[in-house]
């Protein structure tokens, strides 16, 4: 029980460590993208703390395992190094206990993910998606960035503005919006353009853009009927875009909603879910025998190969799961084949090290 607890403090503390800096690298990245969205007008810069909250489940689900192998190969490799594995194989440890306590502490990591990836994860997703649709809906108005002349995504408008109070009132507002004023004839465009701006609802629930002090010009390049018209107080009505609505994305869809659900886009998602979990005790099997290094060579000697083969372990669910999903492979087929082939990966790499130590051993013999 001693040895158990040493060998989990060691491995749960490194586990963390490198799942900490493995999210910080992977929520940097993602939240870069949502900053050029909302540096970009594309959202409101409120909700992007609020996204990256949400979104932290669907980054654990897969950092977790990860950093569970590592932690193993990392742990007991300075173990061999350090000479300790091989004073507790001395005092009796057997490879069967070894394998029991590996296996012990998967189990606890397998709660873990089973939490993030049947349930937390998927609550996740449908806040996000939630937020995105919110966002897919605002006008540009909602998501004006000071400083930044912003178009819409038709690219008839573009709209600038030099400062946003924290009430909404806009100060120095520049606004072009090409129009065709008759048919056949040249497109034009009316510029609008105040000394200050705010939105305003009226009785009818309906958006107005109230804009004050400044100048009115319409008309079309090359032409002499340009209209020219200052005023103290102009209203334009704020017009939405048609509601997007967008096909529900099957990372949230609750795991209880996928059971039984002839679908084959449902049955890949929830062979995803079950094979995160399945694929915590295949690697710490898979980790035990690569982690065994001859303390002259240094605790990284199998570090890349352990993690190229726990690559590929991902790489193959990956591909399996875009496989059921088209339809090429049999829903009944799952994902179980890709463990089943990783099972005999780990037999052969445990068979392997049985063989190593017995080649080891007849060397001395032939020496003498």
């Amino acid at each position: 029980m001693i040895i158990f607890r040493y060998f989990s403090r060691e491995i749960l503390s490194t586990m963390c460590m490198v799942a900490a800096i493995v999210l910080v690298i992977s929520v940097g990245w993602r939240f870069s993208g949502y900053l050029n969205e909302a540096a970009a007008g594309l959202m409101s810069k409120e909700v992007l703390f609020v996204l990256m909250a949400y979104r932290l489940p669907g980054f654990l689900e897969l950092i977790i395992p990860v950093s569970f192998f590592l932690a193993i190969m990392l742990t007991y490799g300075r173990l061999y190094v350090d000479h300790e594995m091989i004073v507790l194989q001395a005092c009796g440890m057997s490879a069967r206990q070894l394998v029991t306590m590996t296996l012990g502490m998967a189990s606890v990591v397998m709660l873990l993910t089973g939490g993030i990836s049947l349930w937390l994860k998927p609550l996740g997703e449908r806040q996000v998606e939630r937020l995105l649709q919110e966002q897919e809906n605002l006008t540009e108005f909602d998501t004006l960035v000071p400083g930044t002349f912003q178009t819409l995504s038709s690219g008839n408008r573009v709209t600038y503005t030099e400062e946003v109070t924290a009430d909404g009132e806009l100060a120095n507002v520049f606004i072009n919006e090409y129009r065709d004023f008759a048919p056949g004839r040249t497109r034009g465009s009316a510029t609008v353009i105040a000394e200050s701006g705010k939105t305003e609802l009226d009785d009818l629930g309906r958006r107005f853009l109230v804009l004050n002090n400044g100048t009115r010009y319409q008309g079309r390049p090359g032409g002499k009927d340009y209209q020219v018209i200052t005023y103290e107080e102009y209203g334009q009505l704020v017009e939405k875009g048609d509601r997007v609505e967008k096909e529900r994305r099957l990372s949230a869809i609750p795991t209880r909603d996928l059971l039984g659900n002839p679908d084959p886009g449902f049955a890949s998602e929830l062979h995803w879910r079950i094979s995160m979990l399945l694929m915590i005790p295949v690697i710490a099997l898979l980790a035990v025998p690569l982690s065994q290094v001859n303390p002259r060579q240094g605790r990284f000697t199998r570090l890349v190969p352990a993690l190229i083969l726990c690559f590929l372990y991902i790489v193959a669910l990956s591909a399996a799961r875009s496989g059921i999903e088209r339809g090429d492979l049999p829903q009944q087929v799952g994902l179980w084949w890709v463990h089943g082939i990783f099972i005999m990966v780990s037999w052969l790499a445990w068979h392997f090290e049985a063989i190593s130590e017995f080649i080891s051993g007849l060397k001395p013999s032939r020496m003498r």
